[in-house]
């Protein structure tokens, strides 16, 4: 074998794809999968760490008593409906319409309110109604537009209340 013949056979191997080279390639490839995956599962887990509830013991204690109460509640026959959302310069106004059982509008009613944004508990605003006319209350907030939980609890003079929860959206 002369040396010429040598230098031929490595000019031969220099385009050849190597046991090496598929290793390497294995790697980068499942490398690359695996860190952009751990980066997608921890944005999830910073953006919604699942919790609906910050105390879900205690609430699941409580639930015979949740029950209860909104039977109650229920009894009374008070309806809520969100009779519209509009923006203003100052926020956002929401306004709620509370009728008794009967269906006249339920006047005098102590009215307080939470939103809250459905997949986290950490923007939530509470609200303060306003009586603007009979059975119709009003509460400005100034939060961001999208998809919220609303819950509005009415209390009469004698005490009984009613909470209504809606999904309401604005742009």
């Amino acid at each position: 074998m002369s040396v010429g013949q040598a230098t031929t056979k490595t000019s031969d191997q220099r385009g050849q794809l190597t046991g090496w080279h598929v290793l390497i390639i294995f790697v980068l490839f499942f490398g690359i999968m695996l860190s952009v995956n751990v980066l997608m599962v921890v944005q999830a887990i910073r953006t919604f760490p699942g919790e609906v509830n910050s105390q879900p013991y205690e609430a699941g204690l409580a639930y015979n008593h949740t029950l209860k109460q909104q039977a109650t509640e229920r009894a009374l026959g008070w309806r809520a409906k969100v009779d519209r959302i509009t923006a203003s310069p100052k926020g956002t106004v929401i306004a709620v319409q509370w009728l008794d059982a009967a269906g006249r509008p339920l006047s005098g009613a102590k009215v307080v309110g939470q939103i809250i944004r459905p997949a986290t508990e950490k923007q939530s605003h509470d609200l303060g109604f306003v009586e603007r006319a009979a059975g119709l209350y009003e509460a400005q907030v100034s939060a961001p537009p999208g998809a919220w939980d609303l819950s509005v609890t009415a209390t009469d003079a004698r005490g009984e209340h009613r909470t209504a929860q809606r999904r309401v959206e604005w742009q």
